[in-house]
């Protein structure tokens, strides 16, 4: 009996150990490996070739004085190395700027695009993207650079 409670305290330390040991995202990224995901392939300016999937939309409300938005989540890889999940959070506030800047509401797949153009350019500048994976924002300062590359002034009609 004694011996039986041992070995159920033991295993529970160790399933402690590895939760503490690995992070949140990994455990996300196992939760969502287990689904059928068809990655895409980016080539960085940095020399980094990654793969990456798109797993979904939140709306969220960031505690760093950032206000409520939308976090966008992707799933990535970085040169063969274990997967990690980068979040780009797109900010209300970078709606309503758009929005005074050339009348008009950014729709939803114009705010997927904005997430995905700040991912790629943090493909492009980052080297250690694992560290910057929760630092990734459009705000009222860069939606205009963001969204510059897609050209869509032209469809303001």
């Amino acid at each position: 009996m004694e011996h039986r409670l041992r070995s159920k305290s033991t295993a529970y330390c160790l399933l402690l150990t590895v939760n503490c040991l690995l992070p949140f995202s990994t455990w996300e990224v196992l939760r969502l490996g287990k689904m059928g995901r068809r990655y895409k392939v980016y080539s960085a300016e940095t020399g980094i070739s990654y793969q990456y999937f798109f797993d979904s939309r939140r709306h969220v409300a960031r505690p760093e004085n950032q206000g409520a938005g939308s976090d966008f989540t992707f799933v990535v890889i970085a040169d063969q190395h274990p997967p990690f999940v980068v979040r780009v959070f797109v900010s209300d506030r970078s709606v309503e700027a758009w929005h005074e800047l050339h009348g008009r509401d950014l729709d939803s797949n114009e705010l997927y695009a904005a997430a995905k153009m700040r991912l790629f350019r943090a493909f492009d500048e980052e080297e250690h993207l694992r560290e910057q994976a929760f630092n990734l924002v459009v705000d009222e300062t860069n939606v205009e650079e963001v969204l510059e590359p897609l050209a869509l002034d032209g469809l303001e009609d």
